[in-house]
């Protein structure tokens, strides 16, 4: 069964389209009660490290980059992507520079793990991995939402966090250079992002989208105006 795991994004280089960071971290319990150890990809990364690609929001169809290092350390799984300046790959450079797209997740599939019914934890031992993508809240959502239910993160600092996202996606319509197709994408972002501010209730929110025949210039204005209206 593949599983995702995620680690926060660490640098990059709008300039040469390098991103840097882990897609896992090692000995850290998770929302699934899941601990990855160091060396359970040692494996994994000699056997078939030259195929894992960098890719966006786990979708094999869109392909970021190629790793020009991948390995472990005392930490994690760190990598160094190298992104072209496709269209998909200078609109996620511009979603991360403006940090709405935060994180990091590995697609792994967990080969030898053991379960301490005294921890309630299972140990990742060894495990395949198949591609580290760059992601979005949306694909991280029910993590999130687990956290809060399993108490480790409190509704107030949830909100919080949610409110800062709000505020990148904000910047990224007012000042970033996106592509339109993205444009639109965004406008389910935001829909997301309405779900989970207001996760509690239970009234369904019905997003009108905008025309399919607007400039970006418009959408930007259309997405920014429904932000203006959250914040």
């Amino acid at each position: 069964m593949i599983i995702y795991k995620q680690a926060p994004i660490g640098d990059i280089d709008e300039k040469t389209g390098i991103v840097k960071g882990y897609g896992s971290i090692f000995d850290n319990k998770d929302s699934d009660d899941d601990v990855i150890e160091r060396g359970a990809y040692s494996r994994t990364l000699k056997e078939n490290g030259h195929r894992v690609k960098y890719i966006y929001q786990h979708d094999i169809t869109k392909p970021l980059g190629r790793m020009k290092e991948l390995g472990e350390d005392e930490k994690g799984l760190y990598f160094v992507a190298e992104v072209p300046k496709t269209t998909l790959g200078k609109d996620v450079l511009e979603l991360i520079k403006y940090g709405v797209i935060t994180e990091n997740s590995v697609g792994i599939m967990p080969t030898i793990k053991d379960y301490s019914e005294e921890k309630n934890v299972r140990y990742i031992k060894e495990a395949k991995l198949y591609e580290i993508s760059a992601v979005t809240l949306a694909a991280n959502e029910e993590a999130i939402i687990n956290e809060i239910k399993n108490k480790k993160m409190g509704p107030e600092a949830y909100q919080k966090g949610l409110k800062k996202y709000a505020s990148n996606l904000k910047s990224l319509i007012r000042d970033g250079q996106i592509s339109e197709e993205t444009g639109y994408l965004l406008e389910y972002e935001l829909q997301k992002l309405e779900d989970n501010i207001n996760f509690e209730k239970t009234t369904e929110t019905n997003v009108t989208l905008p025309d399919e025949k607007l400039s970006v210039n418009e959408v930007y204005k259309f997405l920014y105006n429904r932000l203006g209206n959250k914040s």
